[in-house]
Parts: C-alpha cells; structure tokens; sequence
C-alpha cells in the first residue's frame, strides 16, 4: 500500500506540470492571437489614415496646380488689357479729334452703356454669370469716301485696353455734298463693339 502511494506521488508532480504547461501554454496562444488581432486592426487602420492622408495630398497639389495656372492666366489677361474696363470718355475725345480732322461735322456716335455681352437669361440654369462685358458705339452719318471710314473703324491710339471689334457696318451711297459737287458720299451706319472681362469680386 505505502509503495502504491509513494508511486502516486511519483506520478502527480509530472501531471501538475503537464497541467500547469498546458495552461499557460494555451494563455500565451490566446494572448498571441489577440494581440495579432489587435496588430491586424491597427495595420488596416493607419493603412486607411495613410491612403487619406496620400488622397488630401495629391487633391491638394491639384487645386495647387490648378490656382497656379489660373493666376498665369489672369496675369495674360491682365499683361493683355483685356480685365480693363474701356476709356469711353478717351474714345470720344479720338471721334471729336477724327471729326475736325477728316471735316465730318455730320458724323453723329452714341456710347452705348457697360453691359453683358450675353443676356443673363441665356446663361445655364445655375452657371455663374459670364464675365465677358462689352460697350457699343454707333456711328452715323456721310463721309466723302470709304478711306476715312476705315479711320473712323480704328481702335483708338491712346486707348489699350479691351478688344475693340467692329461689329457691322452698312454703306450706302448719297447724294454729294453742296461744297463738294465732284466726290460721292457715303452715308455709314456703324457698331463697334469694345469688349472685356470682369472677373466676380473676391469674397
């Protein structure tokens, strides 16, 4: 019987340490697991922070790219003239100047007021309103011949800025003038048109 009991004994420490083995054994396998899941979330999520993070930088080098084209685009416009408004009050003094010189005390002109070049209603349904502006000048009235109406077409000398476009022009012949029995008239119906841009005010 004592040498039955002593042989328990023998056996029970090696089973305690199986036992105690294979606990601890099988918490580091749980603690393992979890921590590579725990590993695996954070992986994915600073996987998902850095494509954002790489998203934001190539959209903003494009606004970057995109802001950068647009001023070299104002500057052109600028250098150009073209986000001037026209000298109207220069333009008369040119016609006045035209006038004395060429003899055209019949020549008559009306500036026509800043307005859109387009109508507002012709725009697409929530488009932002064109930018392009124009001002009109008609002329009227009887020249000896069709060389001083090609002096009459000229963009002003003293006036840069704007692009100064004839629009239409109607000739017809008349009947000479008293002091000028010899040499044909032309009565001339004219618009030119001056256009540019103005760009929407900055908030």
């Amino acid at each position: 019987m004592t040498a039955f009991i002593q042989h328990l004994t023998r056996l029970r420490r090696p089973l305690i340490a199986s036992t105690l083995a294979l606990l601890v054994g099988g918490g580091l396998a749980l603690w393992s697991q979890a921590e590579r899941s725990h590993a695996s979330t954070a992986l994915q999520q600073h996987t998902a922070r850095l494509t954002q993070a790489r998203a934001m930088l190539q959209s903003t080098r494009e606004a970057d790219t995109a802001a950068r084209n647009g001023l070299q685009q104002i500057a052109a416009l600028h250098d150009a003239g073209l986000l001037d408004a026209p000298d109207r009050q220069a333009w008369h003094q040119h016609l006045l100047g035209l006038q004395g010189k060429l003899g055209l005390a019949g020549l008559e002109w009306e500036l026509g007021p800043l307005k859109p070049a387009s109508p507002e209603d012709t725009n697409a349904p929530g488009s932002p309103p064109s930018a392009l502006r124009l001002t009109t000048l008609h002329l009227k009235g009887e020249i000896a011949h069709e060389g001083r109406l090609l002096a009459l077409l000229e963009r002003p000398a003293t006036a840069k800025h704007g692009l100064f476009l004839p629009r239409s022009c109607r000739l017809e012949r008349s009947q000479p003038t008293p002091d000028a029995a010899d040499t044909p008239a032309l009565a001339i119906d004219c618009e030119i048109d001056w256009l540019f841009l103005q760009l929407p005010a900055t908030p």
